[in-house]
């Protein structure tokens, strides 16, 4: 199995991973901002990546084994769309 992260796949993670982290330096500031930031909302961020960058690594590692190269493709970005989405409403949430 070989992993690779071509084209849009590797943009669509960047702005996953762009967005995790935006949401992670808002939750930090309204903690501040509100006086009640603790360690524990240090672990928010590696369940973020366990929950929605391990399956999507996940995915970019199973396009090489798909034979018609395009489900694991669709799934991919369906799930990389969802979580942007996801992150897109936590941020404006905490704003």
């Amino acid at each position: 199995m070989t992993f690779v992260l071509s084209g849009f796949m590797l943009y669509t993670f960047w702005v996953v991973m762009a967005l995790i982290a935006i949401d992670y330096l808002a939750g930090i500031y309204r903690a501040l901002r509100r006086n009640n930031f603790s360690l524990s909302n240090l672990a928010d961020i590696l369940t973020s990546v366990l929950y929605h960058v391990f399956p999507l690594l996940i995915l970019a590692s199973l396009v090489s084994i798909d034979p018609t190269g395009l489900v694991v493709l669709i799934v991919y970005y369906l799930a990389a769309i969802g979580v942007i989405f996801k992150y897109l409403i936590e941020i404006q949430k905490k704003l």
